[in-house]
This record gives C-alpha cells, structure tokens and sequence, in this order.
C-alpha cells in the first residue's frame, strides 16, 4: 500500500493573483465563495447571483427597478518558488554521522513543498543557484539536485517576471550568511510572500555539544582534510552560547522584516512536516 503523502495548507497573508482553478483568495473577481459586495446587473450576468431582497430595498428607496447583483473574488492558485541554497555549509555534515545531514533535510523540504503545491493546483517553480526551473504542476525535483557552490540568488528572482502576487518564495538555507535586508524588501514589494526556511544541525550549529577537553576531528566545509581540535570546557560554553544567540538573532532579524521563518534541524519527515504545520496553523489563526 503506497504511502500517503505529506502535505502542508498554503495559506497566503494577502490576496493572490494566480491560476484559475485555485482555492486560494484571490485579488480578482470571479467564480469563488467570497463576497466583495453588491452591483447593479448588467447583460449576460447569471440571474442566479441576483439578490432579490437587496434588490426589492433598493427599489423601494431609488423608486425604479434596481436589479442587484452578488458579486465574488475568484479562488485562484498562487505560484509556489524555491529558492535553494547551493554553498558548501548546505552539504554538512556527512550521512554516516549521526548529526543533520543537510542534503537529506532539504529533500525532504523540497518533497513536502511539491506535494503541498500539487494538493493547492499550485504551480512550482526553483532557482538552484543561477538556474531557474520555471514553473510547471508536477516538477523534476531530481533536476534541481546539483551543488554549484552559489547563494540563494534573491536579486536574480526579483527581476523574474511573469510571478503574480502572492507568490510564495520558500527560501532554503542554514542563513549562516545570509542575505541582505535590501533582497527581502525587493521580494516583499513585488507583493510576494517570501518565506526564510532555516536548516541548520541541532548540534552543533543551532548549539555546541559539552566536548570540553575531548580531541574531535573538524572537517572545513570545502571538504578540506579533517583536522583534530580540542577545546576547553570554558571555550565550549561560550561557543554553545554563541551559537544558540547566532540562531536567535537569525529568527528576530527575519521577523522584524515582516517574515515567518520555518526552522528546520532534523531530516526526519515527520519533523519537516511538524515544522510546516505550525507555521501554517499560525497563519490560519491570524487569518480567522
């Protein structure tokens, strides 16, 4: 029996202008639940949308026959683009190790995004790098399965055209160098929907584990040759605590631009999705 999978409610902070046959709210009119108002009938409008009790007020008060008419926003399907991260840090730490393997967590980012956006009739797109998959309803993820050693190309995407408002950009990375406020503010006025997803390991990024006095081999992430390092119990804290502000200072600076960081540090898929669903359960209650 194949396994059922994972998904995540897409739920945009401001009206899309997308794909027809979306349930998302859009900025348009058109066939969906919605109301936006009343407006006087014109030719060829389906009489089934006519409000009699309204139009029987109206009359009354204009004392002539006014034929009023409910009218709609569209359900449109926002565009869904990730942004991957390419730089060596995005491939630590090795799978044999039993620490976050970062290639492993971003496929599973990436496999719960695809089956999201198939669930919401959302096309998706990615930028690995320079190299950009326009967007297409079933992508080959396989294709966008390559290091070339570049940052998440922000400035390369704001110039994309042809992406509506309210399209999601997920941006993977472990933001150990991350991007200028400048290339927020770019996406956020194109009216996207920019979305930081922050993957780092548990242990010794997002803190320090207590290996005080312990020689422990250091590989750089270039894959340079390993190298034994030893530090103090002293020099362990500091780091840890260093570390554990690092990640906290990350979370604030994304936040005071307005944006919703996802952090992400296992690769399990259950995790990932845990991860997801709280930050889509926090947008439904703002939305409600």
């Amino acid at each position: 029996m194949r396994e059922h999978a994972r998904t995540v409610a897409l739920l945009p902070r401001r009206r899309v202008h997308g794909t027809p046959l979306g349930d998302m709210r859009s900025g348009r009119r058109g066939d969906g639940a919605e109301l936006v108002g009343l407006r006087d009938y014109r030719r060829g409008d389906d009489l089934r949308r006519l409000d009699q009790r309204a139009s029987a007020r109206a009359s009354r008060a204009r004392g002539e026959d006014v034929l009023l008419v409910r009218e709609f926003y569209a359900e449109e399907a926002a565009r869904v683009v990730v942004v991957l991260d390419r730089r060596s840090s995005m491939r630590l730490f090795p799978g044999a190790l039993p620490w976050l393997h970062k290639p492993d967590a971003v496929r599973e980012i990436v496999k719960l995004l695809v089956s999201s956006a198939f669930e919401a009739r959302a096309p998706m797109a990615c930028l690995a790098g320079a190299t950009w998959w326009p967007p297409a309803r079933r992508p080959r993820t396989e294709d966008w399965e390559h290091d070339d050693g570049s940052p998440p190309a922000l400035a390369e995407l704001a110039r994309t055209p042809r992406l509506g408002k309210g399209t999601f950009v997920f941006v993977v990375s472990d933001f150990l160098e991350p991007p200028s406020a400048d290339d927020w503010w770019r996406l956020l006025a194109r009216g996207w929907d920019p979305v930081p997803v922050v993957v780092q390991d548990p242990t010794w990024e997002q803190s320090f584990p207590d290996v005080g006095g312990v020689p422990f081999p250091v590989a750089e992430a270039d894959g340079s040759r390993p190298r034994l390092v030893r530090v103090t119990r002293s020099e362990a804290r500091a780091l840890r605590r260093s570390h554990e502000a690092r990640l906290r200072a990350i979370l604030e600076r994304l936040r005071s631009l307005t944006l919703e960081p996802v952090s992400i540090g296992t690769a399990d898929p259950a995790g990932v999705h845990l991860a997801f669903h709280r930050w889509s359960a926090a947008r439904g209650g703002r939305l409600r």
